[in-house]
């Protein structure tokens, strides 16, 4: 059943931007590859059809000329009804003709090439510019510039901000008790099923869900700041967490290092991992003397990791990964073979 091009919804869903980005736009050229993306746009639900109207091909009322004689601007007016109503015929017909479709399918399947381009290397530079600008005409002191800022954020924007942070910090809170009465008692330990659910969650999203912070709000970006600083002391053996506690929150530290998709949090996580691995064999109280990470969980984040860069060369023989029976592998050589991948993929 061929669509008419006039009869789509276009809604073009964020997280797929990078893998849109890859497509090859020269595959639009045939007919075959314009459907394929096209079919592509269906399944994803970026392009949602609308049914088609047909109150338009009906033609305008005859008037009743027969005891009455008509007026010029009445017989103009009935002439130019008759001829619009042959127009959206003609467009309804020749819309839904092969040509008219399978260039349809061209453009809209370009457009969204293009946007996903548009939005991973242009955008990302327009808020300085706008900054830039704004700074350089408006002249304003810090003093100015801050009472702008803040007069920007209403009322409902400052107490959802409260609310949010509030409430992470009761639940920080809450954890970290929870760690201490489970030492107490094993079964009040509720802290590492909140990490565990986290980890299910984050290990979910599309790739590079989190890479661009244009599309963020502050106080998301607030939020994850937040959440990676509690994940970085609870990484530390000094932060009273159990041994399961301390990996899922090294986990849970990757997985958002890894959906964010920036080099930066890549190696802020290696020093995290490092540190902590340090830590735990220089600690006389801590039951195990190295670090540990799910093995399985690692090699998930290296494969997200390359697919997301488009390399598919196989690194892992460089730093030789060694499974525990548990299921487990050093935290200091998973950073290590982190290291590794993110040269051989930024060179």
């Amino acid at each position: 059943m061929v669509t008419c091009p006039t009869n789509v919804i276009l809604k073009w869903l964020e997280h797929l931007n990078s893998s849109w980005a890859l497509e090859d736009s020269e595959s639009t050229a045939t007919r075959e590859g314009a459907f394929a993306l096209y079919e592509k746009l269906l399944q994803n639900k970026e392009v949602v059809g609308i049914s088609q109207q047909a109150q338009h091909l009906i033609g305008p009322r005859l008037p009743d000329f027969e005891h009455e004689s008509s007026a010029v601007e009445e017989r103009e007016q009935y002439l130019s009804a008759l001829l619009n109503s042959q127009q959206n015929l003609a467009r309804t017909v020749f819309g839904n003709s092969p040509f008219a479709v399978a260039l349809h399918m061209r453009l809209v399947s370009l457009q969204r090439i293009f946007y996903a381009l548009s939005n991973k290397y242009h955008d990302r530079f327009r808020p300085g510019r706008q900054v830039q600008r704004q700074s350089s005409d408006s002249r304003l002191d810090l003093g100015d510039a801050l009472a702008r800022n803040t007069r920007i954020k209403s009322g409902t924007d400052v107490l959802i901000e409260m609310g949010v942070k509030t409430g992470l910090s009761l639940l920080f809170a809450l954890i970290q008790q929870n760690w201490q009465q489970s030492r107490l008692d094993p079964s009040l330990s509720l802290c590492n099923d909140v990490l565990c659910t986290a980890c299910t969650i984050i290990n979910s999203l599309p790739p590079l869900s989190l890479a661009n912070e244009n599309k963020i709000p502050q106080v998301g970006l607030d939020c994850l700041a937040q959440v990676t600083t509690f994940l970085k002391k609870m990484t530390m053996p000094s932060s009273g967490a159990d041994n399961e506690g301390r990996r899922l929150a090294s986990e849970l530290l990757l997985g958002l290092a890894v959906q964010r998709g920036s080099l930066k949090f890549l190696l802020e996580w290696i020093e995290v991992a490092l540190a902590a691995s340090a830590a735990a064999a220089n600690a006389s109280f801590a039951p195990e003397k190295e670090g540990m990470i799910g093995y399985d969980c690692f090699l998930k984040s290296l494969e997200q990791l390359k697919h997301s860069s488009n390399t598919y060369v196989d690194n892992l023989q460089n730093q030789e990964l060694k499974k525990t029976p548990d299921g487990l592998c050093s935290l200091s050589h998973a950073a290590i073979c982190l290291f590794e991948e993110s040269y051989y993929q930024a060179s």
